[in-house]
């Protein structure tokens, strides 16, 4: 079964990607004006998706060498975790069922997705891949959904438990399953970033990894970076748009990488029913990491509004904004209101 995104599903992704870069800082320009503040911004194409690094400083010079910098380390990041890459370490546990002496960093990663498998029920579920291969070849080949029967032979492959971590050694238990970190891995890789220009003495910094968004300190006039959330149906404008605060980002959507142009079905799987959940268009998130609020936003479209409202009232320091496919919207009690 071939795992890779086509050129048109890549430029479904790209596309979408960009529209939803969803949240990102509004009003820049301001930022560039002030002469006593410089700005290095960069991007790339990483993990299928955008990452874009903007860090302000005093000297631009001093920003360009640490977003650089910063990104080697985003690049080394992403090589762990492509499924797509025959180098890469879960590109190699996928393949054989078990890595030995894996990296810290896909060991950490891996026991942050079961704690979150932990938190939903099951329903965000790094194992889920089978499954999402499964529609991408249906659709591929048929350009409709699996049938019922074939979803219930592959719905076997799943399942979070079949994860066995002991020390920096990794086995999946079920023979064919096969991980995913799409749901997780930019939310990890943003943190990190955030970090090491944190060491680097840069705290006023925007990370954008296409819907993952980590905003630190102000912009250039002492106000705080300005957070513009992606309208699921229309990517000229924003739903809503607040200041940012002490937390990380993220939003997850039927419109990020779909199969039909309805989004009815998209690259986003129920572990239930082995196919993209019917009732939330997007999920924005905000927790105290980005990798939270990475993995929260997914789970929330899949959960369905009460359930996601709910779990998120429960979790300290989370919120969420939930869109469904009528375009109406439902926010946790603590979710920021949108600026005049």
């Amino acid at each position: 079964m071939n795992n890779r995104l086509s050129r048109r599903d890549f430029i479904k992704f790209t596309a979408a990607g960009a529209g939803a870069l969803a949240l990102g800082a509004v009003s820049i320009n301001k930022l560039l004006a002030e002469p006593d503040m410089k700005i290095y911004e960069e991007t790339q194409v990483l993990l299928g998706t955008f990452v874009t690094i903007k860090a302000v400083d005093t000297d631009e010079k001093n920003a360009c060498n640490l977003v650089r910098a910063t990104f080697e380390e985003v690049n080394r990041l992403s090589a762990i975790f492509s499924r797509f890459d025959s180098r890469s370490e879960l590109y190699s546990l996928n393949r054989n069922g078990h890595i030995d002496g894996a990296s810290d960093d896909l060991i950490s990663i891996l026991k942050s997705s079961i704690q979150y498998s932990e938190v939903t029920g099951g329903l965000f579920d790094v194992t889920a891949l089978p499954l999402l291969e499964l529609n991408q070849e249906s659709f591929n080949n048929n350009n409709s959904p699996p049938d019922v029967g074939t979803i219930a032979e592959v719905k076997s492959l799943v399942g979070y438990q079949a994860i066995n971590i002991y020390g920096n050694d990794i086995t999946l238990r079920k023979t064919g399953a096969h991980i995913t970190l799409d749901s997780i891995a930019v939310g990890y890789i943003v943190d990190k970033a955030a970090a090491l220009l944190g060491q680097g003495d840069v705290n006023n910094v925007l990370i954008n990894g296409g819907g993952e968004i980590y905003p630190r300190g102000t912009k250039n006039d002492g106000k705080l970076w300005t957070i513009g959330i992606a309208n699921p149906r229309d990517n000229s404008g924003y739903l809503s748009v607040i200041d940012s605060g002490d937390w990380a980002i993220s939003t997850s959507g039927d419109y990020e990488a779909y199969f039909t142009d309805d989004y009815l079905y998209n690259f986003i799987i129920d572990p239930r029913t082995g196919i993209s959940p019917t009732e939330l268009a997007s999920a924005t998130v905000i927790a105290k990491n980005t990798i939270e609020a990475d993995a929260l936003s997914t789970a929330c479209i899949i959960m369905g509004k009460n359930d996601a409202l709910n779990l998120i009232e429960s979790l300290p320091g989370t919120e969420v904004l939930l869109v469904d496919k009528n375009m109406s919207c439902y926010r946790s009690s603590g979710f920021p209101d949108e600026m005049p």
